[in-house]
């Protein structure tokens, strides 16, 4: 097999790099957030640059969607996105933009390409990172070779403004472990009583990582605003009572015919729908993540979003 520079392979060689142990803390305390510079992937949290993962327990509830716009979105807003399709084993960001990727991480991870190599340009000039399909050793990565495949992350990552992760569905390691390297960390639900049990979930596990910030909430498919804060309330109500915390509601996007329609399209719905109810959520969204951590509109009120969701069914 012919050997790349700097290529991923052999592993072998850079276990030896890798920490003795996993990188992992005690859990996560509400009262003593972990500094960023203590955890886990630093180099991931230079200054400017700001890396998000969605997560969710259950799957359906628009994950992919959602980044896929969100990156669309902050794409039109000046930064330089790069998008990483993670999940590792059932990979479909391409197919939501109608790309055919000719590479993906499948080759990385084989040592037949280097992580450069792979990338795919979208909408808006939104740099992918295409995962693999149907591949089952992907959907198990080792530890070594994961952490591998993340150290080449964070390399691929400088020269960019946001690094979007979309995390495969379900409580999978693999999948915890994508989502804490992230600064901000999404957990997506809809109102479905399913949903919002396994979002909990999530976050409860998430919760025993070592994390830069505390998850916060996204509501999707909200009919109205009101169901989407009653939602919020549940999850933060079990939260307070067994985590010790109350995971903060940061966005709230809307039912919209707009999604279905974009999906069969293969467009991003924020593209082909710009004045849709909920490209402006996602657009919501996507402003108040680019907001500094520090001001008021990032970290204490909901978003409100009355003027786009409709209170009908």
């Amino acid at each position: 097999m012919k050997r790349h520079p700097n290529a991923m392979e052999p592993f072998e060689d850079q276990r030896r790099r890798l920490p003795a142990q996993e990188r992992r803390g005690p859990g996560w305390d509400p009262h003593r957030p972990t500094p960023a510079a203590e955890g886990p992937h630093r180099e991931m949290r230079r200054r400017g640059f700001l890396s998000v993962a969605v997560a969710g327990g259950k799957g359906g509830v628009g994950k992919t969607n959602l980044v896929t716009n969100l990156a669309v979105v902050m794409a039109a807003m000046g930064r330089r996105v790069l998008l990483l399709d993670g999940d590792l084993g059932l990979a479909n960001v391409d197919l939501l933009l109608g790309l055919v990727p000719s590479h993906n991480l499948y080759d990385v991870v084989t040592g037949q390409k280097r992580l450069d190599e792979i990338v795919l340009t979208g909408p808006g000039g939104i740099q992918i990172i295409p995962a693999s399909s149907g591949v089952e050793e992907m959907a198990s990565l080792d530890d070594y070779r994961r952490e591998v495949l993340v150290r080449g992350l964070e390399d691929l990552a400088r020269g960019r403004d946001v690094l979007l992760v979309d995390t495969g569905s379900g409580i999978h390691r693999q999948n915890l472990r994508l989502a804490q390297m992230a600064d901000e960390i999404l957990v997506l639900t809809t109102p479905e009583p399913t949903a919002f049990s396994d979002a909990y979930a999530t976050i409860k596990l998430l919760a025993m990582r070592r994390l830069a910030r505390p998850p916060r909430l996204v509501v999707n498919m909200a009919r109205s605003e009101t169901e989407a804060l009653r939602v919020a309330e549940r999850v933060a109500r079990v939260a307070q009572q067994f985590l010790g915390f109350k995971p903060e509601l940061f966005g709230v996007i809307p039912r919209d015919e707009a999604v279905p329609r974009a999906v069969k399209a293969q467009q991003p719905f924020a593209e082909a729908f710009p004045e849709a109810a909920a490209t402006a959520g996602v657009r919501s969204l996507a402003q108040r993540l680019l907001l500094p951590s520090g001001t008021p509109e990032h970290r204490v009120q909901p978003i409100r979003s009355d003027e786009h969701i409709s209170e009908a069914a």
